[in-house]
Formats: C-alpha cells, sequence, structure tokens
C-alpha cells in the first residue's frame, strides 16, 4: 500500500474546515469514519492515531510514530469538540464502526486460529480459480494472435472467406479486451 499523503496541515487524515477548527477522519475498507472537530491541528493528528491503532495500521502511516501502543496514544488524545448534535451523531456513527472493524477483525483472527483446515481450503479454492482464469486467458490469447496472424495474410489466408473458424475465434476472443469485474482481483496471498 502506498504511504498516505500529509494534507496541507502537515499531518495525515487532517484538514483544516473553515470556522478554523480542524477536522479528523481516516479512511478503512473504503469507508470515510469522521473522528471528530478539534481546536488544534495536533488534538486532531492524535485523534487520527488513535484510530489507526485501532484499525491495526502500521507505524509509519501514523501522525506521531514515537507512541509504542494504543493505550498511549489514547492518553494523549483529546475528545473532540462536538458543536451540534449532528456532529455529535457522526462521532459516535464513527466509534461505533471503529468498534464494529476492530470486533470483526479480531473475530476473524481467532477463526483463523481455530480453523486453520478451513483457511488453507480457501486459499486453494482461490488458488485454484485464479490457475483456471489463467489459462483461459492464455487460451483466448493464442485463439486471437491465430484470427490476427489469419488477418494479416490477407488474400494469402488459408481460411475461406465463410470459415467457421472466423467467427468462432472471433466470439471466443472479444471480452479478452473487457474482462469482467471479478477477472481483475489477484486472490494470491
Amino acid at each position: 500500500m502506498a504511504p498516505r499523503r500529509r494534507s496541507n496541515t502537515g499531518f495525515i487524515g487532517v484538514r483544516l474546515r473553515p470556522a478554523g477548527h480542524f477536522a479528523a477522519e481516516i479512511t478503512a475498507g473504503g469507508t470515510r469514519v469522521w473522528l471528530g472537530t478539534f481546536y488544534t491541528k495536533e488534538a486532531a493528528a492524535r485523534a487520527y492515531d488513535v484510530a489507526a491503532w485501532r484499525f491495526g495500521r502500521p507505524r509509519h502511516e501514523m501522525n506521531f510514530p514515537e507512541v509504542r501502543s494504543l493505550t498511549e496514544a489514547q492518553s494523549l488524545s483529546t475528545e473532540p469538540l462536538l458543536r451540534s448534535q449532528g456532529e455529535a451523531r457522526r462521532y459516535r456513527a464513527g466509534q461505533r464502526r471503529i468498534d464494529t472493524t476492530e470486533a470483526d477483525e479480531q473475530f476473524m483472527a481467532q477463526w483463523r486460529r481455530d480453523h486453520p483446515g478451513d483457511v488453507e481450503a480457501t486459499r486453494a479454492f482461490w488458488k485454484e480459480k485464479q490457475t483456471y482464469r489463467r489459462e483461459r486467458r492464455a487460451g483466448k490469447r493464442q485463439r486471437k494472435a491465430e484470427v490476427e496472424a489469419e488477418y494479416a495474410k490477407g488474400e494469402a489466408s488459408t481460411w475461406g472467406e465463410n470459415d467457421e473458424r472466423w467467427l468462432w475465434n472471433l466470439t471466443t476472443t472479444a471480452s479478452e479486451d473487457t474482462p469482467s469485474e471479478d477477472e481483475d482481483f489477484d486472490f494470491s496471498d
């Protein structure tokens, strides 16, 4: 994963709001979690670090990498400035998301420890599926190359104008240029 970009405040996950306060937010699993509004950018950065610890992010992705634990990060963080009921609601919702994600990660880690056979079976399944997809793509590429080579021959082609191979090869290789959504994922470890 690419390192997180620091904003113009100098901290990751912190931005200046129009009123002069600082907002902290973190992205987890494609969802942006609002952490609150703070008087200082340092307080907002510390709130980001607490969330980063809870999400299990590496220390080089934190604003204060010298902090050594979640407990220490929480002790250095302050509560956000909640100016309205809407902000308080957003803050509580964000905290619930963080708690849910944290519980999910702990559950999955325990499940992986308790069921190593299932983990291996899942990995083997995706490895087999990936191998199948690679072989299928290689076959499509080979058929497409045959069609292109015959087409390049022009009049010298051994395939006749109404040869079934033209239609069959073109229709079976047409999706090669636009793979389906699930074919873009890499399921290897």
